[in-house]
């Protein structure tokens, strides 16, 4: 479907139909109304690139924050310990280069609504989205209407020609996780449970994947029982340990991100178990508060400031026409060790 077509269906001129899509005030009021509704009607989006080479592109770029949860109608975005310094760090970049950033939050599929409208009235050049699902259909139809966007944290399959034309931020989810497990298993561990992340992200199901190869790699079998889901909430963590302490009793764990790390030390601490002394752990993203904690969080560091640099510079060379929209980028992991993981002694 094209403007040339929806012109046809209204019964008006491919012009037209420009006039309507840019918010044009030569346009009968009845006539616009036809339009519209024939576009909403037809689900068409306006090719976003055609429409930017006619006329002078932002220099603003949208960040979206995409919290949809199946089972909560609460957002806490402001309380999520990834998303600020995410954010501060996209805009520090942004600003460096000339361009402005607006920030708009995604907490329903209906609101990827919202998203469209701010690119399609040229509010914005391009969007970088971050906690979003893998293979999000919404996030797919906006590529395909020739839209500019960066997308942190998305699975790379091999001969997607969708996510092929947009710009790929991960973090090293699957060594990342490999290596935390694997220094677990160097300090002598072998029952080491797993609290999981999100599995619906590929951060949840990448980190599970670097667990699982860390421990077939030492030969120790994978036991069911030791792993808990989680979602990346500190909550979840927490009940996460309650959940697992009924079944079985590791003498590590491994949790998916630092903040499911610290509500699990809590639930330990609630239930009169020592960190490390009785558990050791270990998280993953290095946050500010897991070196405050008591004890201090070991954990894997990524460079969130690396991956807003990388997302926002593509993303205005994109805008810009200095290169192609397609990039990939993996952004390494780090062991940063402190009070949280003992070695066991052999006996």
């Amino acid at each position: 479907m094209n403007s040339k077509e929806i012109g046809k269906i209204a019964g008006v001129s491919r012009s037209t139909v420009s006039r309507v899509i840019n918010n044009y005030p030569n346009v009968p009021p009845d006539t616009r109304e036809k339009v519209l509704k024939i576009i909403k009607e037809y689900n068409y989006v306006p090719h976003a690139s055609a429409r930017m080479l006619r006329g002078k592109s932002s220099k603003t770029i949208g960040l979206v924050i995409v919290d949809i949860k199946k089972d909560s109608d609460i957002h806490n975005v402001y309380d999520n310990v990834y998303f600020g310094p995410f954010t501060t760090a996209v805009i520090d970049s942004a600003n460096q280069l000339g361009y402005n950033v607006l920030v708009t939050t995604v907490y329903k599929v209906k609101d990827y609504k919202k998203v469209k409208e701010i690119f399609y009235n040229k509010t914005i050049s391009g969007a970088i989205f971050v906690g979003v699902k893998n293979d999000d259909p919404e996030i797919k139809n906006l590529i395909e209407g020739g839209l500019k966007i960066a997308i942190v944290d998305q699975e790379i399959k091999e001969g997607d020609d969708i996510f092929g034309k947009s710009i790929i931020v991960n973090m090293d989810n699957v060594n990342g996780a490999y290596e935390a497990t694997k220094y677990l298993i160097n300090l002598g561990h072998r029952e080491i449970a797993h609290i999981t992340g999100d599995m619906d992200k590929l951060s949840g199901f990448a980190r599970f994947e670097g667990y699982k190869k860390a421990l077939n790699e030492a030969d120790i079998s994978y036991d069911s029982r030791l792993v808990v889901k989680g979602n990346f909430i500190e909550e979840s963590g927490y009940n996460a340990i309650h959940k697992l302490f009924k079944k079985v009793k590791p003498t590590a764990i491994f949790a998916a991100n630092d903040q499911m790390a610290i509500g699990a030390m809590q639930a330990l601490e609630e239930m009169g178990y020592n960190v490390p002394d009785d558990v050791s752990i270990i998280g993953f993203d290095d946050i500010t508060i897991s070196r405050y904690v008591k004890p201090a969080l070991t954990t894997m560091n990524v460079s969130l400031l690396q991956m807003a640099e990388l997302c926002v510079e593509n993303l205005v060379k994109s805008i810009e026409g200095e290169s192609e929209i397609i990039a990939k980028f993996l952004v390494s992991a780090k062991l940063v060790e402190r009070e949280s993981c003992r070695k066991i002694i052999e006996l």
